[in-house]
Formats: C-alpha cells, sequence, structure tokens
C-alpha cells in the first residue's frame, strides 16, 4: 500500500483540481468576509435583519466569522465535486486496471485512495480555517475567541470528513464523474428534505429527525451558543457516520466489477 500512497500524493503535484478547488474556496471566504464588513459598516440596520443558516445575527466578531468558516466557503460542495473527480478519473481513465493488473488488491486500492483523500481534504479544510482567520482578524480584530471556539472548529471537521466519507462511498459505487458529482450534491440534500417531511408529520416536540442528519451539524456548530449535550452528539454521530461509510463502500468495492 506503500507504493500505492506514494503514487497518489506524486499526482497531487499537478493534480489542477486541487488547485482550482483551493482557489474558489480562499475567494468564497474573502468576498464572504467583504460583503460581511461592508454590510457591518454602511448598512447596519440590514445587518441587524440578516440571519445566517445557524440563526445568528450576521457575524461582527472575529469568532463568528471564524466559526462559520464551512459556510463561507462552500467547503461541503467544493469536497463534493474535488472527491468526485478524484476517485471517478481513476475508473473512467482506466487506471484502475492498470492498479489491479499489477497485483495491488481491492483492499489496499481502497485505503490508499481513502487516506489520500482524507489527507488532501483535511489539507483543505486547515487552508480554509487559515485564510478565515486571517481575513477574519483583518475584518474584525481578534476579539471574541476563546477556547469552546476551538473546540468547535475540530467537532466541524469531524463532521466535515464524515461528509467526506459520505461523497467517497458515493464516488466509489458510482464511478461516473458526472453521476457522481450530482448525486453527492443532491443527496444528502434530498436526506435532509425527506427527514424535515418526517418531522413535519411526526410532530415531535423535543426531538426533530434532521438533527440527526449531517447538514445540522456544520451549522449548529458555527454558533457559539450552543450547548455541550448537542457538541457531544454532533462528535459522536459525525465518527459513526463516517465508520458506516467507509465500510459501506469499502463493502461495496471489494464486490464491485471494474
Amino acid at each position: 500500500m506503500r507504493d500505492l500512497l506514494r503514487f497518489e500524493f506524486r499526482k497531487l503535484r499537478t493534480q489542477k483540481s486541487f488547485y482550482i478547488c483551493l482557489a474558489i474556496m480562499i475567494a468564497m471566504i474573502l468576498i464572504t468576509g467583504i460583503t460581511y464588513k461592508v454590510v457591518l459598516d454602511y448598512m447596519p440596520e440590514t445587518a441587524e435583519a440578516v440571519e445566517t443558516e445557524g440563526g445568528e445575527t450576521l457575524p461582527k466578531t472575529f469568532s463568528g466569522f471564524l466559526l462559520g468558516f464551512l459556510s463561507a466557503s462552500n467547503f461541503s460542495l467544493i469536497a463534493a465535486v474535488f472527491v468526485s473527480i478524484v476517485v471517478c478519473t481513476d475508473y473512467e481513465g482506466q487506471i484502475i486496471k492498470n492498479i489491479y493488473a499489477r497485483g495491488y488488491s481491492r483492499e489496499n486500492y481502497y485505503l490508499s485512495k481513502l487516506i489520500y483523500v482524507f489527507t488532501v481534504t483535511t489539507v483543505m479544510f486547515l487552508a480554509a480555517f487559515t485564510v478565515s482567520a486571517l481575513f477574519g482578524a483583518v475584518f474584525f480584530g481578534t476579539s471574541g475567541i476563546d477556547g469552546k471556539c476551538f473546540l468547535l472548529i475540530a467537532i466541524q471537521y469531524l463532521a466535515s470528513m464524515a461528509e467526506v466519507a459520505l461523497y467517497f462511498a458515493i464516488s466509489s459505487m458510482i464511478k461516473k464523474l458526472g453521476g457522481a458529482i450530482a448525486i453527492c450534491i443532491f443527496a444528502p440534500m434530498l436526506v435532509s428534505l425527506l427527514l424535515g417531511l418526517g418531522d413535519t408529520a411526526l410532530k415531535l416536540e423535543d426531538f426533530k429527525i434532521t438533527n440527526a442528519w449531517l447538514s445540522s451539524f456544520t451549522s449548529d456548530l458555527a454558533n457559539s451558543a450552543v450547548g455541550t449535550g448537542r457538541i457531544v452528539a454532533c462528535a459522536v454521530l459525525s465518527v459513526v457516520y463516517a465508520v458506516l461509510f467507509i465500510a459501506a463502500g469499502f463493502a461495496f468495492n471489494r464486490k464491485a466489477e471494474v
């Protein structure tokens, strides 16, 4: 598997999709930061009226901007596209057949590709976080930061990697780039919609089914007022989802024909 990992990371230097996705994320963070700053400075009435997805008013502090960096960078959408490209390119370019012909097992290939994807998306996550911290400091100063902020960002990372595991499993099953991108983007939305309909039908007062799905984690974790119980739930469920998605993709990969 070591040779497969070397092969994957050697390709990274010339992988245009990585640099394009990274550049888009940074550009989105910059645009979002400038927009927030302009609204706060020149349209204070509008700033008070605008709400983010997490239910908070428009971020006015460094910590508020930092906690929303996943949404600002469109990390989930860009990661879905990137993972689909990385996984499906090997199938559409028949690279996978050459790898198996050299004697590498399906298990080693799957695990090496998974490690590569997790590593590169982690780099993207850290890059988006770092850029957000720099822009946030410039736009809002560095006040309002505390230990809880970094804890929430750490759990956001777990939730993001669970999403990456989902995209990886879907792409490994679909194998076609166009279909994989479409399903990676719309399947999580469809799940959220169906769970929302379930909440509407059941009308539960103390529990919402949508709160158990990934899309709700990052929005809740972007709110500094989120409770400890919810933080723990998001962390545990993120790990559970990641394990389930990895196992599902692994099981399918062992049986599927190339």
